[in-house]
C-alpha cells in the first residue's frame, strides 16, 4: 500500500478464509491435510501457495530483496500461475554504466515496453523503506512468450525490486496467464505492476524474451 491512499493502478488482492471445523479431530485432520498439501506464506497480507523449487544454478537475490519464486510471484497472479521463465532467458545483465552526465532515459516500443514513458513518480510504501512506482508493462501483439525483467541503479548503488511485498522481489516474471494480464486496445498483452527502489535516481531495466534482450533506462523521482 502506498502512503496516502490505496493502490490506484494495481487491483487489491483479497482472499477470504472460511470453513473452520467444530470438532477437535476434524480440525486436526484439516490442519494435517493442509500442511501436507501445500505451505502458505504471507506476503503483504496475502496468502500464497509456496512455489515449486527453482532450477539448480538460479542466482541468489541481491541483498535486501526476496527471491522471485516464478510466475506466481507476480502480485496480480492470484494463484492462477505456475512455473517459471526458461533458463535461456536468464542472460547476463548488459546494463549501461553511469557516465556522470545525467540520466539518458530511453524506451522501446518493440516487443516489450512500459506505458507512460521512462520517468516514474514513486511514493513511500507503508511499512517499508522502499519506494514504489506504478508501471504498466506491454507486450506487442506479435509476442506471446515469457518475459523476465531485472534491473539496478546506474548513478549509484541500489537494486530494482518488484511487487507489493514489504520486501520486494528481485525479478518480475510474466507469461500469458494469470488475472493480472489484460489485453491492450491494439491486441497485445499488458500487466499492471509496481517497481520498487530505495531512492530517487537513474535506473535501468533489462527485459529478456525468447528472441530478444533490451534495456530501458528510466529515472525515478520521489
Amino acid at each position: 500500500m502506498l502512503r496516502g491512499g490505496a493502490l490506484s493502478a494495481v487491483a487489491v488482492l483479497v482472499i477470504a478464509l472460511a470453513g473452520c471445523g467444530s470438532s477437535t479431530s476434524s480440525s486436526t485432520q484439516s490442519s494435517s491435510s493442509a500442511r501436507s498439501s501445500a505451505k502458505k506464506s504471507a506476503r503483504s497480507g496475502v496468502l500464497r501457495t509456496e512455489p515449486a523449487p527453482l532450477p539448480a544454478g538460479t542466482p541468489a537475490a541481491p541483498a535486501g530483496l526476496a527471491r522471485t519464486g516464478g510466475y506466481d510471484t507476480y502480485e496480480l497472479c492470484r494463484g492462477d500461475c505456475s512455473g517459471h521463465v526458461p533458463a535461456s532467458l536468464r542472460r547476463p545483465l548488459h546494463l549501461p554504466h553511469s557516465t556522470g552526465s545525467g540520466c539518458p532515459v530511453s524506451d522501446t516500443s518493440t516487443p516489450v515496453s512500459i506505458s507512460g514513458g521512462p520517468r516514474l513518480a514513486a511514493q513511500r510504501f507503508v511499512g517499508s523503506h522502499w519506494l514504489a512506482a506504478h508501471v504498466t508493462w506491454r507486450a506487442a501483439v506479435g509476442y506471446h512468450g515469457p518475459i523476465l525483467i531485472r534491473g539496478r541503479r546506474l548513478d549509484g548503488g541500489g537494486a530494482v525490486g518488484f511487487g507489493e511485498g514489504h520486501t520486494p522481489d528481485d525479478e518480475l516474471q510474466l507469461l500469458n496467464s494469470g488475472r493480472g494480464e489484460a489485453t491492450t486496445s491494439g491486441g497485445g498483452r499488458a500487466w499492471l505492476s509496481l517497481t520498487r527502489v530505495q531512492h530517487p535516481g537513474c535506473y535501468a531495466y533489462q527485459v529478456d524474451g525468447m528472441d530478444f534482450s533490451h534495456v530501458i533506462v528510466f529515472r525515478v523521482r520521489g
